[in-house]
Parts: structure tokens; C-alpha cells; sequence
């Protein structure tokens, strides 16, 4: 099962996952800048309500049932839409701190490798070396 997610992880693209993380937090940024300045607005409730000054008959009762009705449903979307953006907002901050990580792991590994590289080199010549002065001894 281990080796399905390592395939998985090696075969993203993660230089371009990299270089637009940035851009993905700030196009979350700015969807949550708009939709909550409009949310704001829009979710502001409405108080004043137009006055009839005949008698309400069933049938504008109802409407104005069916208009209240309604204008709670705006409401309540307007109120889902700010929570899914600011959901959108902090997984793309979580993302673009996640692809930091990422750069500075494998940024580590290199040098880990280079270090690892260069100890085998080392063990390699001292190998060589010690061999080479049995050989001439004997």
C-alpha cells in the first residue's frame, strides 16, 4: 500500500505545484475579499418592510411569506458561500505552507545526498588506498 502513495507522490508534478502555490493563495485571497465584502452587503437583514395601507388580503400574505422565505434562504446561502471561501482561503494557505515544506525537504535531500555521495567517495579511497599498500606489501 506503501508503495502505491510513493508512486503517487513521485508522479506530481511538484515544481509546478511549487511555482503557482503562491498564485493559488492569492486567488484565494482575493475570492475571500469579495465575497465577503459582498456577503457584508447582501447579508445584511432587511427591516424595513414596504406598508400596505389597504387590508392584506390572504393572497400578499402568502407572498410576503414566500419573500421572507426567500430572502432567509439568501441568507443562509450568502452565509454558506463566506464559510466555503474562507475554507478555500485557509486550504490554500495550508497548501502553500505545505509546498514550502515540501521545497525545503527536498532542497535537504539533495544536500544529503551530495554528503552521502561524497562519504562513499571517501570510503572508496581509503578502500583503494589500504588495498593497494597490502597489495604491495605482499
Amino acid at each position: 500500500m506503501a508503495i502505491g502513495w510513493l508512486k503517487a507522490i513521485q508522479s506530481v508534478p511538484w515544481s509546478d505545484v511549487i511555482s503557482n502555490a503562491p498564485k493559488v493563495a492569492e486567488g484565494a485571497k482575493g475570492l475571500w475579499d469579495r465575497v465577503a465584502k459582498k456577503a457584508g452587503i447582501d447579508a445584511a437583514p432587511d427591516s424595513a418592510s414596504p406598508t400596505q395601507d389597504i387590508t392584506p388580503s390572504t393572497e400578499l400574505e402568502q407572498l410576503h411569506a414566500e419573500l421572507a422565505g426567500l430572502s432567509q434562504g439568501q441568507q443562509q446561502l450568502a452565509a454558506q458561500l463566506v464559510s466555503a471561501t474562507e475554507l478555500i482561503n485557509t486550504l490554500a494557505q495550508q497548501n502553500q505552507n505545505l509546498v514550502q515544506r515540501v521545497d525545503r525537504l527536498q532542497s535537504r535531500m539533495r544536500w544529503l545526498l551530495a554528503l552521502a555521495l561524497l562519504a562513499l567517495a571517501g570510503l572508496a579511497v581509503l578502500w583503494l588506498k589500504t588495498a593497494g599498500v597490502a597489495g604491495l606489501v605482499a
